[in-house]
């Protein structure tokens, strides 16, 4: 049997690619997602970190605005944690499905009882 190629104008990168290659794709694809969503994640949390300690160091001795920042410094912290603890269960995860990269290949392999 023929397979056809993936053909789409909008991306060229998948010109040529077989549909045995589709699951590595869409692999890569999540992965690199993942990734992204994590690195902004990240900044992000960095990002609010650094305003809380600007929002403390111009607070003035103001009671409502240091406890303002300080809410601001724990929930960065708290973000900061639960991208970390979100990225370590997706592995936790993946390797429990034993979904596995190498070769350009997806490979999902259930969990069986026995």
């Amino acid at each position: 049997m023929l397979q056809v190629g993936i053909s789409n104008p909008v991306v060229s990168g998948l010109v040529g690619k077989t549909q045995t290659q589709a699951p590595g794709i869409l692999a890569k694809f999540f992965s690199g997602l993942i990734g992204l969503l994590l690195v902004l994640g990240t900044i992000w949390a960095f990002v609010q970190l650094l305003l809380g300690a600007i929002q403390w160091i111009s607070s003035g001795g103001d009671k409502a605005r240091l406890e303002a920042a300080q809410q601001k410094i724990m929930q960065a912290i708290i973000g900061l944690f639960i991208v970390f603890a979100a990225w370590a269960i997706f592995l936790v995860l993946l390797r429990f499905l034993g979904v596995t990269g190498a070769g350009g290949q997806l490979n999902l392999k259930l969990p069986t009882l026995f």
